[in-house]
């Protein structure tokens, strides 16, 4: 099975060419942010940040409050840490799981979707890499316009994802141009991938 990772700059289009790569039939396009979410209802997960950062991060329902976690969590390199060596490790393996499921479904192929492909130690379950890039420019108007975030908070944002990784085999996206061009792109790649598939 063709196990496609994706990651990518902020405001480069990772999530949209993923969703136009699952649409011309590479299989799931999973976002690894929802599994993160999915874990926050995880008996045990919940536990493990309620003993790091308190019940505060409890709603009424006893529900973890991700904007109650996020102002516990992002406080320090500390803080975020605690919180990424929890997640993280949860995370990857309930990527994997699904992996598994669709392997075992027949599926010929997934996309793993995720920000920190590289830093999270899930390129090490991928057989195929793709990182998408464009201009800073370009990318802090996306950010502006189609997300609403201040200029000032897109710019702080800009640099802060995974590195192109060196010495990895990887497909380069460059997404300076409209979503048609972006378009043609996936195209190609999904032309790529299935040859690679049917070898």
């Amino acid at each position: 099975m063709l196990i496609i990772g994706i990651s990518g700059q902020t405001g480069a289009g990772k999530s949209t060419f993923a969703n136009m790569l699952s649409q011309r039939g590479l299989g799931e396009n999973l976002e690894v942010d929802a599994v993160g979410h999915e874990l926050l209802t995880v008996p045990q997960v919940m536990q493990s940040l309620v003993t790091a950062f308190g019940e505060d991060i409890l709603d009424a329902e006893g529900n973890v409050c991700r904007r109650s976690l996020g102002r516990r969590a992002f406080v320090s390199s500390d803080t975020i840490n605690t919180l990424n060596s929890i997640m993280h490790p949860a995370m990857k393996k309930m990527v994997a799981a699904r992996i598994d499921t669709a392997h075992k479904s027949g599926h010929q192929a997934i996309i793993v979707n995720a920000a920190l492909l590289f830093s999270m130690g899930l390129d090490s379950l991928c057989n195929r890499l793709i990182y998408v890039q464009a201009d800073p420019e370009v990318r802090l108007k996306r950010l502006v316009n189609y997300r609403n975030w201040t200029e000032e908070s897109a710019r702080e944002r800009l640099f802060a994802q995974d590195k192109l990784p060196e010495g990895r085999k990887v497909i380069l996206v460059n997404n300076d141009g409209d979503e048609s061009e972006l378009a043609a792109l996936a195209d190609r790649v999904t032309t790529e991938l299935r040859e690679e598939i049917a070898a």
